[in-house]
This record gives structure tokens, sequence and C-alpha cells, in this order.
């Protein structure tokens, strides 16, 4: 993957580091999946050291619209990060993960909205798209277990 950050969507950070570098290619090459901060301070530290400054970077790449935050994401309630490029629209659709093997999609389809519109004008409540996430089997999952995948 050949990526220049900072010219594909992303916006120009004047705080760019090789440890921010190495954060945002790890995320890149696995966009369909999320990490806890404890889980990139891994992957991209090879241990818990600096877990402050991914912190810090993390809540940088959120304001830049470069990664999403989904709270309490895992079981624990610790929350997950994604790589969204700054190129996607999270806040205008929904988001399912599956159970089966954490992969996330998103839901950029007009059905996403027209439920988002059911919810407001049916039942008062303006639901925050970009936080939604819903939970279920992935179609080869389903397969996997024996199910049509479809």
């Amino acid at each position: 993957m050949n990526l220049k950050f900072g010219g594909d969507g992303l916006k120009r950070s004047n705080y760019r580091t090789e440890g921010r570098e190495r954060l945002l290619r790890f995320l890149a090459q696995n966009p369909d999946r999320q990490f806890t901060a404890e889980e990139i301070c891994r992957a991209v530290n090879g241990g818990e050291q600096g877990k402050s400054s991914v912190y810090r970077q993390l809540s940088g790449l959120c304001r830049e619209d470069a990664v999403r935050c989904f709270p309490g994401g895992t079981q624990s309630g610790r929350s997950v990060y994604q790589f969204v490029g700054g190129e996607r629209d999270c806040r205008n659709h929904f988001h399912a993960k599956c159970v089966g093997c954490g992969r996330m999609e998103h839901l950029e389809c007009d059905d996403s909205s027209e439920f988002a519109r059911h919810l407001l004008t049916a039942h008062g409540f303006d639901i925050d798209c970009g936080q939604s996430l819903l939970y279920g089997l992935c179609a080869e999952c389903r397969r996997k277990r024996g199910g049509n995948g479809n």
C-alpha cells in the first residue's frame, strides 16, 4: 500500500513524527478492523511504552476525521479506533461489526439514512449515525457456521 499521509484526504498536521506515520500506516493497512489503544501501541511500538503518545496521536487523528473512535467497543468497555482516511463521512451512516471475526463495515446506503429519518419522525429520536454500531455476523462467518451467508 503506497500512502502519502497529508495528500490523500488526510488534513495536514504540523505535528508529524515517525510514530504518527507508523500509527497511520498500521491503521490504513487494516481499514476494516478496529483496535483498542493498547493493541495499537503493541502493534506500532512493540509493547506498552509510548501509550500516552499513541493516545495523543489518536486524539489528533480523530479531530482530523482520519480515525474514528467508537466508545465502549469491546467487552471490557474500552474504546476502539478505526482508520477512515478523512474521506468518509462516518457521521451519516451506520456501521456493522461482526462478532465472529471483528470486521467492521461502513453501511453507506440509503437505507441507513431512511432508518435514521424514521427514528426521528416517528419516534422523535435523533440518532448519531456515526456512533451507531450494529453487532451481528458477517456473511463469511455465517457461512463458516453453516448458514447460507446471505
